[in-house]
């Protein structure tokens, strides 16, 4: 049985400071849980109608938790979980975990299991956007700092709830699912909320809901469902010098369901919505490229096949929308990529000096690595030559810093002086060649650093 009695909330400088929007977060909380409430009232008679007939327990279950300023409240969910489940087990699940019910399992899945919370943000317990509060079992195990988190009000989801949106299959496999939940993930989600807390503002509300109601998947596949759209349109204005007709809308309409939706998939299928879409570069263009020409295949046989007895989309068009389709997705993910780069660059850092570093090899990773360096200028380093086995390399200039010859260069004394570190970056392929340069230049004064995907000789740093 947990204890009833809240925890003193530490002194100190308040959270709650960086909060100067209290009144239009409650107000956005009132109107926008009304209409919620409204709006999804079907639905939530629907899903208590389903919770009720898979075991005939309870629909609703209520759970003591610890809110703003240490004071208890009940929060409200749609029961996931078989009857009395807190008696039978920790108070987090991992993934496969057997008290779940099988319409708890879906509820879960899409978060529709929240839908109750929306009465919490009503009468003002909780908002829409705030930590998630924890019970009083795991809030006595705050440390002082931690606890400045209770000088926030709870709320239905945060930063880390978005982070942590798969946290069922974080903790499977755990011996000891509370243990691991208690050391590792909340810890990390009190630091997230404190780090929202202090930059919080209605606008980063309503971006953290937007991110909850949208998942990643989702958002990617509207991104690129426009994109293609854009493109198609674009394709039949170059068509007709931009002077479009009424005939071409008409065209445009009957075929983009035809000529979008094999686009749409072939990307999917071939992994182009799985990763990070920030991250682009030469791979990933390429696998566009490929699953756009699959997709073009398969948009003539579609539109000869619907458009039967009609006019079908000229072949220049179908040429011009591949371009258009290929150009405007890789020139999305390229500006989200500098996006990213730019937003997570660290602050300006201006070192004594930079040190100079040599990277021996010239493949990809090693010019990726001479590039991240020069673009983001990490730990003040600054490449200035590169050297390599081959001589076709040899005085070249991948982005600008020379290709000065083979690796035997340095043990020049002229090349000590010019540089301060060493950075070994060959072909994973030849780990003999790599031991043999780190035998070469164990006698260097240099820092001799090895990149993480190629072996090591271990030599010693100097």
């Amino acid at each position: 049985m947990q204890p009833d009695n809240a925890p003193n909330v530490v002194a100190g400088a308040p959270v709650e400071d960086g909060l100067d929007f209290p009144l239009s977060k409650r107000l956005f909380d009132i109107v926008f849980a009304a209409i919620g409430m409204i709006l999804f009232l079907p639905f939530i008679l629907l899903i208590g109608l389903l919770v009720k007939l898979e075991d005939g327990g309870p629909v609703i279950y209520r759970q003591k938790r610890v809110g703003m300023g240490g004071k208890p409240f009940h929060i409200w969910k749609f029961r996931t979980m078989i009857v009395n489940a807190d008696k039978h087990g920790a108070l987090v699940t991992g993934r496969g975990d057997n008290r779940i019910t099988r319409v708890g399992r879906i509820l879960r899945g899409f978060k529709l299991d929240e839908l109750p919370q929306l009465w919490n943000v009503f009468v003002g317990d909780m908002s829409f956007v705030g930590p998630r509060p924890e019970v009083q079992k795991y809030v006595n195990l705050y440390t002082p700092a931690q606890r400045e988190i209770l000088q926030l009000k709870p709320g239905v989801t945060d930063m880390a709830t978005m982070l942590f949106r798969n946290e069922e299959t974080l903790l499977a496999g755990c011996g000891n699912v509370e243990d691991f939940y208690l050391r590792h993930c909340m810890p990390k989600k009190i630091e997230l909320n404190l780090q929202y807390a202090r930059r919080a503002g209605v606008l980063q509300d309503f971006w953290i809901i937007v991110q909850t109601l949208c998942p990643y998947w989702l958002a990617v596949s509207m991104l690129y469902s426009l994109t293609l759209v854009a493109a198609l349109w674009l394709s039949y204005e170059l068509r007709a010098d931009f002077l479009a007709t009424s005939r071409d809308l008409v065209e445009f309409r009957r075929c983009l369901l035809w000529m979008i939706l094999p686009q749409i998939l072939l990307l999917f299928w071939r992994g182009d919505m799985r990763g990070l879409l920030s991250y682009f570069s030469i791979p990933e263009m390429l696998r566009t490229a490929a699953s756009l020409g699959i997709a073009l295949a398969l948009q003539i046989v579609l539109c000869s096949l619907a458009m039967f007895g009609s006019e079908v989309p000229t072949r220049s068009l179908f040429i011009m929308d591949f371009i258009l389709s290929f150009v405007g997705l890789c020139g999305l993910r390229l500006a989200v990529r500098l996006l990213r780069e730019h937003s997570s660059r660290p602050a300006s850092r201006v070192p004594a000096r930079a040190r100079r570093v040599a990277i021996i090899g010239t493949g990809e990773t090693a010019t990726n690595l001479a590039l991240d360096l020069g673009r983001n200028g990490q730990d003040g380093l600054r490449v200035v030559a590169f050297f390599d086995d081959d001589p076709h390399t040899w005085h070249k200039r991948p982005y600008d810093i020379p290709v000065v010859g083979m690796p035997e260069c340095l043990l020049n004394a002229d090349w000590q002086t010019q540089i301060d570190e060493i950075i070994v970056a060959m072909p994973e392929v030849d780990p003999a060649r790599c031991r043999e340069i780190g035998e070469m230049l164990k006698s260097s004064p240099l820092k001799i650093t090895f990149a993480p995907r190629w072996p090591s000789p271990n030599p010693p740093e100097n």
